[in-house]
């Protein structure tokens, strides 16, 4: 893990989410990040640092997905003591994106981790991947949804990395949360 430095912000979700294309898509580099469309191959929180001329330096750290993976549980139990740690102990880490699938329903546990990061005085930003996957007709139901479902963390973002969907919104959101953390 890198020494604390510019402000961290945690890219988290479930296995197979979304997390790799979202990252591909903000970091504007189809082949720095792998994407596999098997869950789990993130095993390792893995560290991208981004500047911009419009925002100060700062770190993108992706998680591994958690929920089902196609590995071992005990390596998911790694995973989780040690993703637990940087969660609870970075100093510079300024807010978390929750990623959630537009097919899925949130699941208790993810409603308990953005509970459990907000007590902890974690920023949270709520994106909603694969939006493509849903009829546009229906975007506004499913905003709705999920504001409802998350009180209290705002609407969440629309995002599809294949139809490049919410970039811009997600870039403001990241933008406004950058200027909180480093004032």
């Amino acid at each position: 893990m890198p020494a604390p430095g510019p402000i961290e912000i945690a890219v988290s979700g479930r296995s197979n989410v979304g997390k790799s294309s979202l990252l591909r898509i903000l970091l504007n580099n189809r082949k720095l990040v792998r994407v596999s469309g098997k869950p789990g191959r993130t095993r390792e929180i893995n560290f991208f640092s981004l500047e911009t001329r419009e925002l100060p330096p700062f770190i993108l750290a992706d998680l591994p997905g958690y929920g089902y993976a196609a590995v071992p549980t005990r390596l998911q139990e790694e995973w989780g003591d040690f993703v637990t740690h940087y969660l609870t102990t970075r100093p510079c880490l300024g807010a978390v994106l929750q990623l959630f699938d537009a097919r899925r329903e949130v699941y208790a546990y993810e409603r308990e981790f953005i509970a459990w990061m907000s007590s902890i005085g974690k920023r949270i930003i709520t994106v909603v991947t694969k939006v493509d996957k849903i009829p546009k007709t229906k975007w506004g139901q499913l905003r709705a949804r999920y504001a409802k479902e998350l009180k209290g963390f705002g609407a969440p973002v629309l995002f599809s990395s294949e139809k490049d969907i919410g970039r811009e919104d997600l870039w403001r959101r990241l933008q406004r949360e950058l200027e909180r953390a480093s004032h």
